[in-house]
C-alpha cells in the first residue's frame, strides 16, 4: 500500500501555472512589495473616492448618497492595500471634507452635533480601517513572500535531489572504475615478469605480484608477509639495510641492488627501484616498488670484463710488436738510408785520402824540395778540412752532435752542403741551385738545416722518375700581413722543387702529418715532412707546399730574417800560440796514435805531459803528481767511465783544476759535455785551437 506524501513539500494540488499566475497578480497590482509612484497612488485614491460615492449614490440617490459614510470603507482598504497607509488616509479625509461641504459648509451653517458626531465616528472608524488595512497588506505580503520562498526552497530540494541522485549514480561508477582500474592493475603486474608491490608507511606490503610470489616460494599471503631479510646475501645485508632505512626515510625514489635466495635455493641479483605514494592532500601512503633480476647482466658485464682485460694484454702486446716492428723498420731504413750515402761519402774520402797520402808521399820522396813541400802540405791541410767538413755533415745527419740555433747564412749552408746533396740524390738525376739570399742570414741550428734540407732532398728523389731534376732556389721574402702561423716580417725562403708525380689536394692536406706517407709499404716512416715542419716551426717559421698532380712540387721553408752578421775584426788576431804559458798537462787519451800527436802537439806549445789511457789511471796520475796543472781529456773512455764523469769528479775535489774536454763524437756524453763550464774542442782540431782552448780554460780558473 502506498503512502502519502504528508511532508510540507508535498505537491500543491493547484496546477503550478495557475498558482504561479495569481502570485503574481497580487504581486504585481493589488500588493506591490514597494509603494508604488505617487501618481499611481494618487489616481488609486481618487478612483476609490469616486466608486463608493458612485455606489452610495445609484443606491440613495444624489442627496443620500453624498457623505463620508461607511460606504468610503471599502475604498479606504482597498487603497491602504495598493498604495500603504498614508495614502489610504487621503479618501478618509477627503471624504470627511466633502461630507462637511454638503452638510453645511456650502452654506456657510455649522454642524449639529449630530452630523458633527457622525463625522468624529466616521474618522475614527476610517482611521481603524487604514490600521486594519495596513496590517492586512502586511500580512498579505509575508503571506506571498513565504509561499515564494516555499517554492524556493521546494525547487532547491528537487534540484539536491536530482544531484543527490547523480552523485549516487556517480559514486557507483567511480567505485565501478575502481575496481575495473584495480583488477587492470593486478593483471597488468601479474602479467609482468619483474618483481612489483605496495608497501604502506613502515614497509609493511600490501600488494605483491604473481612474480613475486613465484620468487619466495610461498603462497600469496605468506609473500606479502614474508621478510625479506632472511632472503639476502650475508654480505649484502648491512649494506642493503643501511640504504633501505635512508632511502624508506628520505620519501624519496631510492633504488637498491643486492644478491637474494630464490625458491630453488639459487642467488640472485635484484634491482630494485621505489618510488614514493602520496594521497590527493600530500599525506603520505608508503612506496610502489618494482625489482628486475640483473643475474644475467651481471655475468655477461663479468665475462664482457675478463674480454676487456684479455683484449687490453693482446692489443699490449700487439703494440710491443708493431713498436719492436716499427724498430726494426727504421733501422732498415737507416741502413738503407746509410747505403746510399755510403757509395758518395766513400768517393769523397777516398779522394780526400788520395790527396793526404800522395801529399806525404811526395813530402818523403823529395824533402829537400821545399816549394812542393809546402805545396803538398797545403793540399793535404785543405783535403783534412774538407774530410772534417764531410764528418760534421753525416754526424748532423745522424743527430749525433749538439744543436744550437746561431745566426747563420743560409746561401753558404746550402752550398757547403751541395757536395752531400749530390751524392744522397744520386747520378740518374739532375741538381741544380739557384741561390738569392746573399748576405742575408737566419737564426738557425745548422745541422737541423742540413738534415731537414737532406731529408727534402731525398723526399723530392722519391717522388720524381729516373730522369729528373731537383732545384734548390733561395731569396727573400716579405710578408705585409699575417699569412697562416707567420707573422708578417722579412724571411729567407729556401725551396726545394722537382719535377716528379706530384700530389693531389687530399694528400697535400696530409703531407706534414706525423706517419703519413705515399709510399709502400717498408719504404717510408711518414715523418721526413713532419721533421721538417718541426724544425721550420721551432725557428719561428713555417712549411710551404705547392703541388698539382703530374706537375711535382715545391716545398718551401720560410725562416725568419736576422741580422746580417758582423764584418770580421780587421785588427789582428791575438797570436793564442806564443801567448802560452807552460805548464804541466795530464793527457787522458785511449788511441795511442792520437795521444801522441796530441803529446807533440802540446810540446810545441811549450807544456810538459803525463799521460793516461783511462779514468782510474788519470786520477792514480792525479794523486802521484800533485804538479798537474791542467788535464785534457777524451769524451769518450774505456771502463765505463767518461771524460765527462773525470770532469764532474775533479769539479767536485779539485775545483781549482782547469778542465778541457774533446772529441770527435760525443754520443749520449754531448749534453752533459756541452753543459758543463769546460771548454770543449772537436776532433779533429789545429794547433790554434787548441791553444785556445787551454786559454780559455786557464782563465776560467778563479783563485781559492
Amino acid at each position: 500500500m502506498e503512502s502519502k506524501d504528508t511532508s510540507i513539500f508535498a505537491p500543491n494540488p493547484s496546477p503550478p501555472e495557475e498558482r504561479g499566475r495569481t502570485h503574481a497578480l497580487i504581486s504585481a497590482w493589488l500588493i506591490p512589495k514597494v509603494p508604488p509612484p505617487w501618481p499611481l497612488c494618487a489616481l488609486a485614491a481618487l478612483i476609490g473616492v469616486a466608486m463608493a460615492v458612485l455606489m452610495r449614490v445609484s443606491l440613495l440617490g444624489l442627496q443620500g448618497g453624498v457623505g463620508a459614510t461607511q460606504p468610503f470603507f471599502p475604498a479606504v482598504m482597498l487603497v491602504t492595500l495598493y498604495a500603504g497607509w498614508r495614502w489610504g488616509l487621503v479618501p478618509v479625509v477627503a471624504g470627511a471634507v466633502f461630507g462637511w461641504w454638503l452638510w453645511g459648509g456650502r452654506q456657510g451653517q455649522p454642524l449639529s452635533e449630530e452630523e458633527l458626531a457622525t463625522m468624529v465616528i466616521y474618522l475614527l472608524c476610517a482611521v481603524m480601517v487604514v490600521a486594519v488595512g495596513e496590517g492586512l497588506r502586511g500580512a498579505l505580503r509575508g503571506l506571498t513572500e513565504a509561499r515564494e520562498t516555499l517554492a524556493q526552497t521546494e525547487d532547491r530540494l528537487r534540484l539536491t535531489q536530482t544531484a543527490a541522485g547523480a552523485d549516487a549514480r556517480g559514486r557507483d561508477q567511480a567505485e565501478d572504475q575502481m575496481r575495473e582500474s584495480e583488477a587492470r592493475f593486478r593483471n597488468l603486474a601479474d602479467s609482468a615478469p619483474a618483481l612489483m608491490w605496495v608497501s604502506r608507511p613502515g614497509g609493511v606490503r600490501e600488494f605483491v605480484n604473481q612474480a613475486y610470489v613465484a620468487f619466495t616460494g610461498h603462497d600469496y599471503d605468506d609473500a606479502v608477509a614474508m621478510d625479506w631479510r632472511t632472503r639476502l646475501y650475508p654480505e649484502d645485508l648491512p649494506g642493503i639495510l643501511k640504504a633501505q632505512i635512508a632511502g624508506e626515510a628520505s620519501r624519496k625514489p631510492f633504488e637498491l641492488e643486492a644478491r637474494y635466495r630464490r625458491a630453488d635455493g639459487q642467488w640472485r641479483w635484484l634491482r630494485s627501484f621505489s618510488q614514493p605514494r602520496f594521497d590527493p592532500a600530500g599525506g603520505f601512503l608508503g612506496f610502489i616498488g618494482i625489482a628486475f633480476d640483473t643475474t644475467e647482466a651481471k655475468l655477461a658485464q663479468s665475462d664482457l670484463t675478463r674480454l676487456t682485460e684479455m683484449l687490453e694484454e693482446r692489443v699490449a702486446a700487439t703494440v710491443v710488436e708493431r713498436d719492436a716492428a716499427q724498430a726494426a723498420l727504421m733501422q732498415a731504413q737507416k741502413l738503407e738510408a746509410i747505403g746510399q750515402l755510403t757509395g758518395g761519402v766513400a768517393h769523397d774520402f777516398n779522394n780526400l785520402l788520395t790527396v793526404i797520402i800522395g801529399a806525404l808521399d811526395a813530402v818523403e820522396r823529395h824533402p829537400g824540395d821545399a816549394a812542393r813541400r809546402e805545396r803538398m802540405l797545403t793540399a793535404a791541410a785543405a783535403a783534412a778540412k774538407r774530410g772534417e767538413k764531410l764528418t760534421q755533415h753525416l754526424l748532423a745527419f745522424a743527430r749525433r752532435q749538439p744543436l744550437k740555433p746561431e745566426v747563420c747564412r743560409v746561401d753558404r749552408l746550402i752550398a757547403e752542403s751541395e757536395s752531400l746533396l749530390k751524392r744522397a740524390l744520386g747520378d740518374a738525376y739532375g741538381f741544380h741551385l739557384r741561390l738569392g739570399a746573399g748576405v742575408r742570414s737566419a737564426k738557425i741550428d745548422a745541422g737541423q738545416f742540413e738534415a731537414a734540407l737532406l731529408n727534402l732532398v731525398v723526399n723530392a728523389r722519391d717522388a720524381t722518375p729516373p730522369g729528373g731534376s731537383v732545384t734548390i732556389e733561395s731569396h727573400p721574402l716579405t710578408l705585409v700581413r699575417k699569412q697562416g702561423e707567420l707573422e708578417p716580417g722579412e724571411y729567407l725562403r729556401v725551396s726545394v722543387r722537382d719535377t716528379g708525380m706530384g700530389m693531389d689536394a687530399a694528400t697535400l692536406a696530409r703531407a706534414v702529418e706525423p706517419f703519413f706517407t705515399t709510399k709502400a709499404p717498408g719504404q717510408g716512416t711518414g715523418l721526413g715532412l713532419s721533421q721538417v715542419y718541426g724544425f721550420a716551426r721551432q725557428s719561428g717559421g713555417g712549411v710551404e707546399i705547392e703541388s698539382q698532380p703530374g706537375q711535382g712540387a715545391t716545398v718551401s721553408l720560410l725562416l725568419p730574417e736576422a741580422a746580417t752578421l758582423p764584418a770580421e775584426d780587421a785588427a789582428p788576431r791575438r797570436d793564442r800560440i806564443q801567448a802560452q804559458t807552460p805548464s804541466h798537462v795530464l793527457l787522458v787519451e785511449d788511441d795511442p796514435q792520437v795521444a801522441e800527436l796530441i803529446d807533440a802537439m802540446l810540446a810545441d806549445l811549450g807544456h810538459t805531459v803525463v799521460r793516461a789511457g783511462c779514468v782510474e789511471e788519470a786520477l792514480k796520475r792525479l794523486d802521484e803528481d800533485e804538479g798537474v796543472q791542467l788535464v785534457l781529456s777524451d769524451v769518450i773512455m774505456p771502463g765505463g767511465r767518461s771524460g765527462v764523469d773525470l770532469a764532474e769528479q775533479l769539479a767536485a775535489t779539485r775545483p781549482g783544476l782547469p778542465v778541457v774536454l774533446c772529441s770527435g763524437y760525443t754520443g749520449g756524453d754531448q749534453g752533459r759535455a756541452r753543459a758543463g763550464d769546460w771548454p770543449f774542442v772537436t776532433k779533429p782540431f789545429s794547433l790554434e785551437t787548441l791553444a785556445q782552448a787551454l786559454t780559455e780554460a786557464q782563465g776560467r780558473v778563479r783563485p781559492h
